[in-house]
């Protein structure tokens, strides 16, 4: 399945997590303090970049500048490739690619297998009810944190988060689908609390695009990989 998930999501890939699960100790450091950093933000700003594995296969990476705005609104604006543009107004998420010339859209509130591994980009995040079986483990000398999909209902098994245990900045997620893709996401360069103009998140119909009817499935939206 050809599948990208960013907005969002909707983005360098990192190592599978490995090791002995740390100390329960650690573990509830690492959930607390990835909470409490991005639960009190009322705004974020970050460079992404986005790619897709599927058997074994990496597709061509994404790459842009993501904007934020509690709660539910986001901004994809993409440099690679080159006028692609998602955007959610905190009800709508849209999203327009050039290659397709199509603005496809969903319900925000209907997004819920996206909620869980981009919870931190949405709203607020609590991990101990969007996962089950968190641990902890290391890759390449960072700490990942590895948690499993709730339920069969969800379209990925597991999810892992690495991130910096000096301020517990997520620098990457690897989301694994049970269709066996791998949706890999890299962020760099956060910005907290940045000022951003509120018309930001209103989206503009390119002209001469096909628009796509609000769909209920997520597997319709994008937030994959173009074909080239």
């Amino acid at each position: 399945m050809n599948r990208f998930v960013t907005p969002l999501c909707l983005l360098a890939a990192l190592a599978a997590a490995s090791g002995d699960p740390l100390p329960a100790q650690s573990l509830n450091k690492a959930i607390e303090g990835i909470e409490r950093h991005y639960n009190r933000l009322s705004g974020l700003q970050m460079e992404f970049e986005q790619s897709m594995e599927y058997a074994g296969r990496k597709r061509m990476a994404e790459e842009g500048t993501l904007y934020l705005m509690r709660p539910g609104k986001m901004r994809w604006d993409y440099s690679r490739p080159e006028g692609k543009i998602a955007v959610s107004d905190g009800t709508i998420f849209r999203m327009y690619s050039p290659n397709s010339n199509q603005v496809r859209q969903v319900r925000l509130d209907e997004m819920t297998d996206l909620r869980a591994p981009l919870s931190f980009l949405l709203g607020r995040m609590r991990l101990r009810r969007m996962f089950r079986n968190l641990r902890l483990g290391e890759s390449d000398g960072m700490p990942v944190l590895t948690g499993d999909g709730r339920s069969g209902q969800d379209f990925f098994s597991r999810v892992e988060f690495s991130f910096d245990p000096s301020d517990f900045r997520i620098s990457g997620i690897r989301i694994f689908g049970r269709d066996e893709s791998v949706n890999v996401y890299s962020f760099s360069d956060e910005r907290a609390n940045p000022r951003l103009a509120a018309d930001m998140f209103e989206f503009e119909f390119p002209e001469g695009a096909e628009v796509v009817p609000l769909t209920r499935n997520f597997n319709d939206l994008p937030l994959r990989a173009d074909e080239p």
